[in-house]
């Protein structure tokens, strides 16, 4: 009776330490919420402090972040469709495998933030802060990354195809293996890259005043018609 008395003791203990570590959909936002899975749509969430949020695989779609605080926070394989972060402060926050499209991140603060395998398509990135971020594998198709800070940023294998990165500030980015299918480099300093190969530049968009790094020569099938 015993035996049995401590067993049911501890599938009780085991229950409630299990429900303290699920997301509570209904939080108000605030730093650390765990909203991990939850659907939160078409919120009006600007300006708000969520740093350390926990929104992991939670359906965001069309919320404004925009001047919020999310530093630190969790929103890999979120999906972030038609959500805006404008002016919003995403240091060190991890967005590895979130997708969506037509978002914007337009003069937002994504310094030391983790993209890795991100599905962001038709983004705005335009004066964004990208230094030190890490969006290798990610999809980036027709991104527009026009005057961001891509400094010290990894874009290895990720797919750059119709993005534009005229203006931007790539100063020692990696790029190795980075697919760069009619990229617009117009205008860009592209002197400190890394890992950029002749092959890859063959097929993008530059002009003649793109800096390019020592050894590479502009293709001659620039400049590229107009988009």
């Amino acid at each position: 009776m015993k035996h049995i008395t401590l067993l049911i003791l501890f599938g009780v203990m085991t229950a409630i330490g299990s429900g303290s570590s699920h997301a509570r959909c209904g939080d108000r936002p605030a730093p650390e919420v765990d909203w991990r899975g939850c659907v939160k749509r078409h919120l009006v969430l600007s300006g708000g402090s969520l740093d350390r949020a926990g929104m992991v695989g939670a359906d965001l779609t069309g919320t404004d972040f925009s001047q919020a605080s999310l530093k630190g926070s969790d929103l890999g394989k979120a999906n972030i469709t038609s959500a805006w972060f404008v002016k919003a402060n995403l240091s060190l926050a991890t967005l590895a495998g979130a997708f969506g499209t037509r978002l914007r991140f337009t003069d937002a603060n994504l310094t030391g933030a983790d993209l890795t395998k991100a599905e962001l398509s038709r983004v705005d990135m335009v004066r964004a802060d990208l230094t030190e971020a890490n969006l290798s594998g990610a999809q980036l198709l027709r991104a527009d990354f026009r005057k961001s800070k891509l400094i010290r940023s990894k874009l290895d294998s990720a797919n750059l195809a119709r993005a534009i990165l005229s203006e931007a500030d790539l100063t020692d980015a990696s790029l190795v293996g980075t697919y760069l299918y009619l990229t617009r480099i117009e205008g860009a300093d592209l002197s400190r890259l890394v890992g950029l190969t002749q092959q890859q530049l063959q097929i993008t968009c530059g002009d003649a005043k793109t800096k390019l790094p020592p050894g590479l020569d502009a293709p001659s099938g620039w400049p590229c018609p107009a988009p």
